[in-house]
């Protein structure tokens, strides 16, 4: 078990680091002003921050810009939107490509790096206040680490309302937001600079030129259904213990086996920025109830049924889906953890004598690796592929075959 859960880690791990493309349509803006229109790889936030990997119309060789090499870049679709700027993120000013999510009266951009983020308002005039957005928890750091970052918080929250405060609503924008239980998310920031917009800019004009899209930040996510037949194979440690004539004996180890068929539900969030053509998976699989039947030997030669009746089994699974190439019909493979639960009720026959016993609702977590192919069918996927279960004891095997309807 250990063994294939070391495979399914490495073969993961070697996914998450092939140089693999998201590419997106966009453009990029020189620093002269003009534009040119091609193909961006769109990565996460903080890889976007520090470079842009572009690829020019009718070139097969893509070219990398770090910020003041470029002004800018946008996705197409009123997608995400990238400019340099010197920003003081960590206390050291340097050139960042900026997301440029308000641009106005008051812009915000916004900087991703290190795992936090780092909104920058800039008001016409030129003056600026800083904002981060970064996770802190009091139970993993001191009382004083803790009361100084809820200083800093503040002091950073104060520096905004001063500079928004030609807009009062805009304020109490601000002020709504909780120091302690939550950081400040990017579509109340940017509420809070429409606001402004609206208090400032009485004129009748349109003060807001750009408007970050917050649909460009979301993952995909689909759900998906799916059916499948499964062999299982499954050792004992022996649930009864016999009796005979004048002392108690235990029963050895045995395994049996059986089929069933199964049916389940699933959720899928695309990571593409992450990891090209890749999803996280979760699912619950159902298999009604079944029964195996096993016939062994035992005690000088005597015979012995035993009947495995399942009430029903449930298995969850997270993982990782992976697609390869481009086309109708690509290759996939997938890998992760699981949880199988069922209950299962054990009787075995020895001559007219009947003994049984009951294990309910036990839980078996173990992993799973699988590959198979993905058929493009209009704007959804059919997939059909084998997997192999294990669970962490060693002591129950699953393959099946499964055919999924991805929506």
């Amino acid at each position: 078990m250990k063994k294939i859960i070391l495979f399914a880690l490495l073969a993961i791990s070697a996914t998450m680091t092939m140089a693999q493309i998201n590419p997106k349509s966009g453009i990029i803006i020189t620093n002269s002003g003009d534009t040119i229109r091609g193909i961006i790889d769109f990565r996460t936030n903080e890889t976007l921050s520090r470079e842009c990997e572009f690829w020019a119309e009718g070139k097969t060789e893509g070219k990398t810009y770090k910020p003041g090499d470029i002004e800018g870049f946008r996705f197409d679709g009123n997608g995400k939107y990238f400019v340099t700027r010197k920003l003081d993120v960590d206390g050291k000013p340097r050139l960042y490509f900026a997301e440029f999510m308000v641009k106005g009266k008051m812009n915000l951009y916004c900087v991703a790096d290190n795992g936090d983020e780092y909104f920058f308002f800039e008001r016409e005039d030129g003056e600026m206040a800083k904002l981060t957005s970064k996770p802190f928890s009091p139970f993993n750091h001191s009382a004083q680490e803790f009361e100084d970052v809820l200083q800093t918080k503040k002091e950073q929250v104060g520096k905004v309302k001063y500079l928004l405060r030609d807009s009062w609503t805009a304020v109490e924008d601000m002020s709504q937001k909780s120091l302690l239980k939550e950081n400040f998310s990017r579509k109340g920031l940017v509420n809070a600079v429409r606001d402004y917009h609206k208090d400032v800019c009485t004129d009748g004009s349109t003060c807001m030129v750009y408007e970050y899209d917050e649909k460009s930040d979301k993952p995909k996510c689909r759900f998906k259904v799916f059916t499948g037949y499964a062999y299982y194979s499954k050792e004992e440690p022996g649930l009864l213990r016999w009796r005979s004539e004048d002392e108690e004996r235990g029963m050895s180890t045995i395994s049996y086996s059986g089929s069933s068929f199964e049916i389940g539900i699933g959720v899928e969030m695309g990571i593409e920025r992450i990891i090209k053509d890749a999803s996280l998976e979760f699912g619950l699989i159902y298999s009604p109830k079944h029964k195996y039947v096993y016939n062994f030997e035992s005690f000088g030669g005597q015979s012995f049924r035993t009947e495995y009746e399942y009430k029903g089994r449930l298995v969850l699974s997270i993982g990782l889906v992976k697609c390869f190439g481009r086309g109708k019909i690509v290759p996939l493979v997938r890998g992760g953890v699981i949880g199988v639960t069922d209950s299962e009720t054990e009787t075995a026959y020895k001559y007219s004598e009947m003994y049984t016993c009951s294990n309910t609702w036990a839980c078996f977590p173990g992993a799973y690796l699988g590959v198979g192919a993905q058929v493009a069918v209009g704007k959804h996927f059919a997939r059909l592929h084998a997997d192999l279960y294990r669970d962490k004891d060693n002591t129950m095997t699953k393959w099946g075959i499964t055919a999924e309807f991805v929506l």
